[in-house]
C-alpha cells in the first residue's frame, strides 16, 4: 500500500509542477512585448551615436547567467566583456562606458519604461536589475533572439 501512496504523491507533484510552470509561461508571455519594447528603446539610447553605448550595455545583460544577473553586473566585468566585443575593441574609451552607466535611469525614465529594469549602483559600480520579474522572464528567452533584436552579435 506504500507503493500506491508515494505513485499517487508523485504524480500530484508532477501535476503541481506542471501548473506552476504554466502559471509562469503565462506570466512570463504577457510581459514579452513590455521588455522586448524596453530592450529596442533602450538599445536606441538618447540619441543615434557612432559608439551606440546603451545598446553594448545591453549585450553583457542579455549574456549573463541569472545568478551574475542576480548579484549585479560589475564594472570590470562589463568592461572586459565589451573590450572584447565592441567594434572599438581595447580603444574603447572607458570615460564613455562609465558616462552610459551612469545614466542608465534616466534613459528609462526618458523613454517611460516604469518601473525601470537597470539601475547603475556608482557606489559599488554595479550595473543591477531592479524589476525581479525581468529576470525570470529573461530566463525563459531565447537569448540570441534577443541579441539579435537589440542588434547586437550573437554570442
Amino acid at each position: 500500500m506504500d507503493g500506491v501512496k508515494s505513485l499517487s504523491e508523485g504524480t500530484r507533484e508532477r501535476k503541481r509542477n506542471g501548473k506552476i510552470q504554466g502559471i509562469i509561461r503565462e506570466v512570463v508571455n504577457q510581459q514579452t512585448g513590455r521588455y522586448n519594447s524596453f530592450i529596442t528603446q533602450f538599445a536606441a539610447g538618447f540619441q543615434d551615436t557612432s559608439l551606440k553605448m546603451y545598446r553594448w550595455l545591453l549585450y553583457p545583460v542579455l549574456t549573463a547567467s541569472a545568478a551574475d544577473l542576480q548579484h549585479g553586473l560589475r564594472y570590470r566585468a562589463m568592461r572586459d566583456t565589451l573590450r572584447a566585443k565592441h567594434p572599438e575593441g581595447n580603444s574603447l574609451n572607458v570615460g564613455n562606458l562609465t558616462q552610459a552607466l551612469q545614466a542608465t535611469a534616466s534613459l528609462q525614465v526618458r523613454k517611460d519604461i516604469k518601473p525601470i529594469i537597470l539601475d547603475y549602483d556608482q557606489t559599488n559600480l554595479s550595473l543591477n536589475v531592479v524589476d525581479r520579474g525581468f529576470l525570470i522572464w529573461l530566463d525563459n528567452q531565447n537569448r540570441n533572439e534577443l541579441l539579435e533584436m537589440a542588434e547586437l552579435p550573437i554570442s
